[in-house]
């Protein structure tokens, strides 16, 4: 392999654009030929992949063969435990909505003249922010006349 291709490889094997034909090239060059001084980095990468491939773990794992029962009820009861606490807070946080006075208004007149006002509250802010989009809608196109100058 020439230096300049072997160059080229080693760029490409660096930003990650090799294919799997080209790494089996460079890993047989490497494995196989004396190298330039500047490519000796190279040289122990690829030699040390293909050592490593041979390193076996020769001690046998013992794997117990029976779950820790402990865990198991601790999961069990703790499972147990947040359904009844999830149960109890519900229950009690609709028991105190149903004794608050959450602003109910019987008058159909004074509803419908408290909703007139809180949508036009609703309108009042939402155009305040279209308001707002249109100085984003400015920058944007000096943004783009920018962009089109270069």
């Amino acid at each position: 392999m020439e230096l300049n291709n072997l160059r080229l490889l080693l760029d490409k094997y660096e930003n990650g654009e090799t294919s799997v034909q080209e790494e089996r090239e460079l890993k047989a060059y490497f494995n196989s030929h004396d190298v330039p001084q500047e490519f000796a980095v190279y040289k122990q990468i690829f030699v040390f992949s293909s050592e490593s491939k041979k390193i076996e773990y020769s001690k046998e794992v013992q794997l117990s063969a029976r779950p820790n029962k402990k865990w198991a009820y601790t999961g069990i009861a703790a499972s147990i435990l947040i359904i009844m606490s999830f149960l109890f807070f519900n229950e009690s946080s609709n028991l105190s909505l149903n004794k608050q006075n959450l602003g109910t208004i019987e008058d159909p007149e004074q509803a419908y003249l408290k909703t007139k006002e809180t949508l036009k509250m609703v309108a009042e802010v939402f155009s305040d922010s279209r308001e707002e989009l249109e100085y984003l809608n400015e920058f944007n196109k000096t943004k783009n006349k920018f962009i089109k100058e270069q």
